[in-house]
């Protein structure tokens, strides 16, 4: 495991770097405005994305302890029933929103999103842990490369645009290319693949309710607020850096912790997820003290490689970065929970922190605060989901 998160971290340290110089390189070419609006319609998308999430972990229990071609039969048919019924509902939330894009833009980038993480799901599924490390890079990769060709021929949104539909059909020619997936699958019914089911309801419960404030906290900011200057500011240079860290120290987390946690608990084998915890902790603690330190850098370090009318932006950034840690343990604390089979408890940690971002936003805009209030919500709901993840996870573990 040590090794896996050691080779997920550097290369998610070097992901995140290509897609932040990446983000750097496009506030200079696209418009302050432009390049809000055009994150924030990502986010719209991801909305409807985030229905699936729940089908990987429950894949991955129902590999290691089901009949899986049973479970695979299923998992064919309900992702793609669901795509359609999420489909007609991001055509519906578009239309509301008014965004300034054709809907044809929409359609394609779901569509391709969808296929993408099919695939994907499956590969975490059969654990090929070699092309789950390189899927994001080649995603990446093709994202940009897409992007400096596209760019020279169509206009820079719509470059961007079809630079995104490359990238997904380059992840997913390279995980079909690599990957073990077998097709052998079985028809059989409901009964059969319960387990599967209610673990994938809960599951996508627990991603889309952590997904979903997150998503929705640009739409928030444009729509309470209507400050499209605070809102790139936030997209392009708050997100990306934080979630950038996030994505570094916290997603190969749940990407490879997990499947192992599941391993252990099935064995029973207890004393080895707290022997992992307590170096988790300790690690935890050095890392928080950095991103204190890291506050007093983050004006000099954004003035410097952003355009100027980005430099206010550190002191949104300098809310959000001391709660990494927290949000790293609470990732670690739910996959616990997740071993245990209790994804119900999983989602109520999720629909916590849901609900406080959105009390949290509108008390706050009720209050005539300005749109960085956005920054104060989300460390709201970061505390909370830590605060009930860890008293949840020394319940199961005694």
């Amino acid at each position: 495991m040590k090794k896996l998160l050691l080779s997920s971290s550097f290369i998610t340290i070097a992901v995140m770097g290509l897609n932040f110089i990446f983000k750097i390189y496009l506030s200079y070419k696209i418009s302050k405005e432009d390049i809000g609006l055009f994150w924030t319609f990502l986010d719209m998308v991801s909305i409807g994305i985030i229905f699936f999430s729940g089908f990987k972990d429950s894949l991955i229990l129902s590999h290691d302890r089901d009949n899986f071609n049973q479970t695979l039969y299923w998992y064919i048919r309900s992702f793609w029933l669901l795509f359609a019924v999420v489909l007609v509902g991001e055509i519906v939330y578009f239309n509301i929103l008014d965004f300034k894009y054709p809907l044809y833009f929409l359609i394609l980038i779901l569509s391709a999103n969808a296929l993408m993480i099919f695939f994907s799901y499956l590969n975490a599924s059969y654990k090929v842990y070699k092309v789950m490390l390189f899927e994001n890079l080649t995603m990446t990769i093709g994202l940009i490369g897409s992007f400096f060709t596209l760019s020279h021929f169509i206009d820079s949104i719509d470059a961007l645009l079809f630079a995104f539909l490359i990238s997904f059909g380059f992840r997913i020619f390279y995980i079909i290319y690599f990957s073990k997936i077998e097709w052998s699958v079985k028809k059989c019914s409901v009964r059969n693949v319960k387990a599967f089911f209610r673990n994938s309801i809960y599951s996508g419960g627990v991603y889309f309710f952590s997904g979903f404030f997150i998503s929705m906290s640009g739409i928030m900011l444009l729509k309470l607020f209507e400050d499209t200057a605070i809102l790139a500011e936030y997209q392009v240079v708050v997100r990306s850096i934080f979630f950038s860290l996030v994505a570094v120290f916290v997603f190969p987390l749940n990407t490879f912790t997990f499947p192992q946690i599941s391993k252990f608990i099935s064995e029973n084998r207890i004393g080895e997820i707290v022997r992992v915890e307590k170096i988790l902790l300790k690690y935890l603690f050095i890392f928080f003290i950095l991103l204190i330190l890291g506050t007093f850098l983050t004006k000099s370090v954004i003035g410097f490689i952003f355009p100027i009318e980005y430099r206010e932006s550190y002191k949104m950034l300098n809310i959000l970065l001391p709660l990494l840690p927290f949000i790293a343990y609470t990732t670690f604390a739910i996959n616990i929970i997740k071993g245990f089979d209790r994804f119900d408890l999983a989602l109520y940690i999720r629909v916590l922190g849901t609900v406080l971002f959105f009390v949290s936003i509108y008390i706050f805009y009720i209050l005539n605060m300005d749109a960085t209030s956005i920054v104060y919500s989300l460390d709201m709901s970061f505390l909370g989901m830590f605060i009930l993840s860890y008293y949840y996870k020394q319940r199961l573990l005694k």
